[in-house]
């Protein structure tokens, strides 16, 4: 990067200062193999000058550094790399499914309740009787890949009455200690339906990352499109100067040659009018330059930019023909493999299929298996209680096979029917967007090949106009010519000029739709996309 200035102010030093941080500070693209979140980029990709002063501000730029401006800066990649993002949220959601919970429990109770018994109380008389609870239960609980539910629960009780007539121990403790399982053994059972929404988390985050790379492709061919045409409303303002030098040129002649008497004053008049025309079309392509940098610089997000809104852009890359064969079959191979908006659909269509198991699995009824063993200890203390418990002197276990039959079950057959026709909408959205691909390249291929002709073709014309003006400037100095034909001769070299830098320019921009239409616009500039192929 050069910083080049008329005097050394204190102006110039501030726009210097603050170029250099913009610059540093706009990073969220890089090279090789860097990526696009990124804050900063190698010194070797900085653009490759810039020249201001406090009254006139220069940005060159190469096509490259245009993309990477616009890709750090422009809105839309703004929001759609921050998709992404959103999906490794998605994704560590669906897994917390199978996270482990634990729960504590207190319960206190105490009721008084008259008791008409004389058994109890020994007098016939009605009086109350008091029992006093207090529970604390810690259960874990868990969800396992193949379904099951795993539960390890432990329960003190303590129990106090009164009066106690029969009872052996008042206040009591009553623990236990269980450990279940339950299994389902049809609907909701298996790994692949528990872990089938971590899948199409999976899958919608490698279609948010497709939606990146699209939208990062859209933005690359818009700013390559938008550079080659601010290069060619240059080469346009190029033409329109030499054709007003020539102009100038014939009217300097014209006023010689009339000031010796040797040509009519007439001739004057013509030229002149030749010169004011030639100066109309100079102050025409200056303004489409203005209107072509801030097609540009509107890509880039530079419009609202205090430095650089003002800043005359130099694109650095000149306009150089070279033929490129293209093969249309290996072409469409390469797009068929690369475009992400095909890869976008085709996940979708692989969604909609882990769909339709997870669906197929709901239609199935409900059979549950449950098993667990229990150990219970019985003190009338805590520790007591807790060493009766862990003595395995009481054990038991339990199994339970539960069997439930939805009646119609219209809900999941509905859900599985709708699951089928969405893998048949996303399937065909697959093959109408392999068709568009198949076209849209096709048509790449023929504007590329049209262009190369084009290209000769104008070239061609350009050189038959420089000898039609050759020609008719040697017929004008022997007398066998206007200064009319001379001016339409100079119009037609110069419209000549201009349509070969225009076949020329179609000619790169066609390159870039290509490109883009196989999948590769951001292999063709290096630009590696953060996460790509990682999920």
């Amino acid at each position: 990067m050069i910083i080049k200035y008329s005097k050394k102010s204190l102006i110039d030093i501030a726009y210097f200062s603050i170029a250099v941080c913009v610059i540093l500070c706009y990073g969220s693209i890089s090279f090789g193999s860097e990526n696009i979140y990124q804050s900063q980029i190698p010194a070797t990709t900085s653009p490759t000058k810039v020249e201001m002063n406090s009254s006139l501000k220069f940005l060159s730029l190469s096509l490259k550094d245009s993309i990477i401006y616009a890709l750090r800066n422009n809105f839309d990649i703004e929001i759609s790399k921050l998709n992404p993002m959103i999906g490794d949220y998605d994704i560590t959601k669906e897994k917390s499914k199978f996270d482990p919970t634990f729960n504590l429990t207190g319960t206190i109770q105490n009721s008084k309740t008259p008791i008409n018994s004389s058994l109890l109380f020994g007098v016939n008389a009605i009086s109350p009787y008091l029992d006093q609870g207090r529970t604390a239960n810690a259960v874990l609980k868990s969800l396992i890949p193949t379904g099951a539910t795993l539960s390890l629960e432990y329960n003190i009780f303590r129990d106090l009455v009164n009066p106690n007539s029969f009872r052996l121990l008042n206040p009591s403790y009553t623990n236990f200690l269980e450990a279940k399982i339950t299994q389902p053994l049809l609907r909701g059972a298996g790994w692949f339906y528990n872990r089938s929404l971590i899948y199409i988390a999976r899958n919608n985050k490698k279609i948010s990352l497709a939606q990146f790379k699209s939208t990062a492709m859209e933005v690359s061919n818009s700013v390559q499109a938008a550079y080659w045409n601010l290069v060619k409303a240059k080469e346009d303002l190029k033409v329109a100067k030499k054709s007003l030098e020539r102009a100038e040129d014939l009217l300097r002649k014209n006023k010689i040659q009339v000031d010796t008497g040797t040509l009519a004053p007439i001739e004057i008049i013509v030229a002149e009018a030749g010169v004011a025309s030639r100066v109309e079309a100079v102050l025409t392509a200056e303004n489409a330059i203005k209107d072509k940098e801030d097609e540009l610089k509107k890509i880039m997000n530079f419009a609202d930019d205090e430095i650089f809104s003002d800043a005359s852009i130099i694109p650095t890359d000149k306009i150089v023909f070279e033929p490129k064969r293209v093969e249309l079959k290996d072409t469409l191979k390469i797009a068929m493999g690369k475009r992400p908006e095909l890869h976008e659909l085709q996940l979708k269509a692989e969604n909609a299929g882990i769909q339709i198991r997870r669906r197929k699995n709901e239609l199935y009824p409900q059979l549950d298996f449950t098993g667990g063993t229990r150990y219970t200890g019985l003190a009338e203390n805590l520790v007591d209680a807790n060493d009766s418990t862990f003595s395995g002197n009481f054990q038991g276990e339990f199994f339970t096979l539960t069997l439930g039959i939805p009646i119609g079950n219209r809900s999941a057959r509905s859900e599985y029917n709708k699951s089928k026709l969405e893998e048949r909408q996303a399937n065909i959205n697959v093959k109408k967007k392999e068709l568009d691909i198949v076209v849209e390249v096709r048509e790449s291929v023929r504007q590329v090949m049209t262009n190369i002709e084009r290209v000769k073709a104008t070239k061609k014309a350009r050189e038959l106009a420089q000898k039609r003006l050759e020609i008719e400037e040697k017929k004008y100095s022997v007398g066998r010519s206007t200064s009319l034909e001379i001016l339409r001769a100079q119009e037609d070299l110069a419209t000549a000029e201009g349509n070969e830098a225009k076949a020329i320019v179609d000619y790169e921009i066609s390159l870039g739709n290509l490109e883009k239409a196989k999948g590769t616009i951001l292999d063709a500039y290096d630009i590696k996309l953060e996460e790509e192929g990682k999920t």
